[in-house]
């Protein structure tokens, strides 16, 4: 099938298809309709950790918490919010990843 939007269930199968960059946390960030999304946490300077937390709010959650993100890497939670935090974007680049269409 060539129809936009349609997404095969093999393709659906932990593929990534849609993304961007998450470019401010003064609210909380969510993409439309509230389609679950992975993260991918990149350090913008040089750091020994493995990893970070980030509170969010999975797609089958009704509350945020603080979850754990390996850094370079996309994460395994479906993600549907990141909490705002205005200063994680001074230490960190996040993208999110979508294995459903997304017009944002």
């Amino acid at each position: 099938m060539k129809q936009k939007g349609y997404i095969s269930e093999f393709i659906n199968g932990g593929r990534i298809v849609a993304h961007g960059q998450v470019k401010s946390l003064d609210n909380p960030f969510s993409l439309p309709d509230g389609i679950p999304f992975s993260i991918y946490v990149r350090p913008k300077a040089q750091t020994e950790q493995l990893d970070m937390t980030m509170n969010v709010k999975c797609w089958q959650e009704k509350v945020f918490s603080d979850a754990p993100f390996t850094l370079n890497d996309w994460s395994p939670l479906a993600v549907e919010a990141i909490g705002a935090d205005v200063s994680i974007l001074d230490r960190y680049d996040i993208f999110w990843g979508s294995g459903s269409a997304v017009e944002v």
